[in-house]
């Protein structure tokens, strides 16, 4: 209320409440619910994030296109007009993160078709049993499980049995290390 130079009597007639109730969330005798912080981050100027987790740090990350979850599959660069819309992201570690949709059903028994991949554009430490997207000078990309070998695979980890392991060649580069996988249930 300090940062947005409201007092409770401002900030309840803007929330359409009493003072009273304002006071009760401000001490703590009334829980900050979801529905609460949806009415009250309007006129603080923040986030219902922030107000039910104040201490939680999130970021928009960029929701760019799609990578294949099969085979290598050739996609053309990403430009900036390329991005589809910002996703709130919260509690991941600090990097260049983008999101992109999966596409295919060799991840899914992590990332099902049509799920969402968190993937950090900074973070190419190869770590045996993680997830990335990799990619080809070519320009063509998978998300698969990195296993450590002479030579290193990128494996499926599918209930369907058709896909195969491909075994890293040539120039094959991490993009980025995947940190989380969003699906919606809707």
């Amino acid at each position: 209320m300090e940062r947005a130079k409201l007092s409770s009597v401002k900030l309840a007639e803007l929330a359409g409440t009493s003072r009273q109730q304002i006071n009760k969330l401000v001490s703590g005798e009334r829980e900050m619910t979801a529905i609460w912080a949806e009415r009250l981050a309007p006129p603080l100027k923040t986030s219902p994030e922030k107000l039910v987790f104040p201490g939680l740090r999130t970021f928009r990350a960029p929701l760019l296109s799609w990578v294949s979850a099969g085979r290598l599959f050739h996609q053309e660069g990403v430009k900036k007009s390329d991005v589809r819309k910002y996703v709130h992201l919260a509690d991941l570690p600090r990097g260049d993160w983008i999101v992109l949709e999966v596409q295919g059903d060799s991840m899914d028994r992590i990332a099902p078709d049509g799920s969402f991949i968190c993937v950090n554009l900074a973070d190419h430490r190869t770590i045996n049993d993680k997830f990335y997207v990799f990619a080809t000078p070519e320009g063509e990309a998978t998300f698969k499980r990195f296993r450590s070998g002479t030579p290193p695979r990128l494996q499926p980890f599918s209930t369907n049995p058709d896909h195969e392991t491909i075994m890293m060649a040539g120039e094959t580069h991490i993009v980025g290390r995947v940190g989380r996988v969003i699906n919606d249930l809707i």
